[in-house]
């Protein structure tokens, strides 16, 4: 995705317990519950906080389950990603991955459809993004040649829908459903631009990042509950695990960035043209006045991901055997709203 919310960490809700009287004499194990705490005027029962001591005899038992249970699931559950060969956790299957992106994707295009604003498969601009979208996707898919896990991409139902709304974004969730806000259209030049694009969109699917996010929001939970039993104290879950989140979410976008670079770059468009998309984004951020720190980004800032993608570029363009440049520039009925 070009732009997007980072994806929030679960939360505990804090419940009480409370006790139904019964009028009979207390029972052992309720005598143990108010040793431990202090009934309100509510009748909630409230427990005391572990004291240093019992944290500190926690310390050790609960480094100990958190090392080894770590140890083992990261030598079990990581995957290769293609092209960058970089290794990531993985806890979700390929099943739940595609069930989770078919939801997200039928709760979009029902909204779009009730606001009337899902252009027809016969609009120029879906004719525009299903065919360049379509050649993206057959790379990623049948052209793809190399190591790294793969197989989630065999099968898949690629669907590539425009929006029409102003906004200057894109997005894609697992299962191969793209969606482009004609806003996006309407800043880009050519066919090529439009093509780093989806390159962009598709390099996520192929690289499971969505999979990638749900497994981080689930092992930083996990760690957080073992560390909140450990110390005894409340932690600042939100705070700590958006600003994980956060830079994580940069590094995959940047590897989204060098793998979309190699797709378009094979499917013989000009992966150059990414440059200039990113610089039109990055002008459109400083015309809207954002200027959120970077350290609080789910994506690099424009001029960071420019100087990236024009260190990845030569790389990118020694894959395929040739390029074919001067493509066709968006025709002027491609260009109209």
């Amino acid at each position: 995705m070009l732009r997007r919310s980072p994806l929030r960490l679960l939360t505990r809700s804090a419940a009480y317990l409370k006790e139904e009287g019964t009028g009979t004499a207390p029972q052992p194990f309720s005598d143990w519950l108010q040793s431990r705490g202090f009934r309100d005027v509510r009748g909630y029962q409230h427990f005391r906080r572990r004291s240093a001591f019992n944290a500190q005899g926690r310390l050790l038992p609960g480094i100990a389950v958190a090392t080894v249970g770590s140890l083992v699931v990261w030598t079990t559950c990581r995957e290769e990603i293609p092209y960058t060969h970089r290794k990531h956790l993985i806890l979700v299957s390929q099943d739940q991955e595609k069930r989770l992106g078919q939801q997200v994707f039928k709760q979009v295009k029902e909204e779009a459809v009730q606001q009337r604003k899902l252009l027809p498969a016969s609009h120029p601009y879906t004719r525009l993004v299903q065919r360049v979208g379509k050649r993206i996707s057959q790379q990623a898919t049948d052209g793809f040649r190399g190591t790294g896990v793969h197989s989630h991409m065999q099968g898949l139902e690629w669907e590539f829908l425009v929006v029409d709304e102003d906004q200057e974004n894109a997005f894609v969730v697992p299962g191969g459903k793209v969606v482009v806000y004609s806003g996006l259209l309407k800043m880009l030049d050519d066919e090529e631009e439009l093509a780093t694009v989806l390159s962009h969109e598709v390099a996520h699917v192929l690289a499971r990042h969505v999979a990638e996010k749900v497994t981080q929001s689930m092992t930083w939970l996990a760690f957080f509950i073992i560390l909140e039993w450990t110390l005894g104290l409340p932690l600042p879950i939100d705070i700590i695990s958006g600003l994980v989140m956060s830079q994580n979410s940069r590094k995959l976008e940047t590897e989204a960035d060098r793998i979309g670079l190699t797709l378009a770059a094979q499917a013989c468009y000009n992966p150059s043209a990414f440059v200039p998309v990113m610089t039109k984004l990055g002008e459109a951020e400083a015309k809207a006045g954002f200027k959120t720190p970077e350290f609080l980004r789910t994506h690099p800032v424009s001029t960071t991901r420019i100087r990236q993608i024009k260190a990845d570029l030569p790389a990118a363009e020694e894959k395929p055997a040739h390029l074919m440049p001067g493509r066709p520039n968006l025709p002027t009925w491609a260009r109209q709203t």
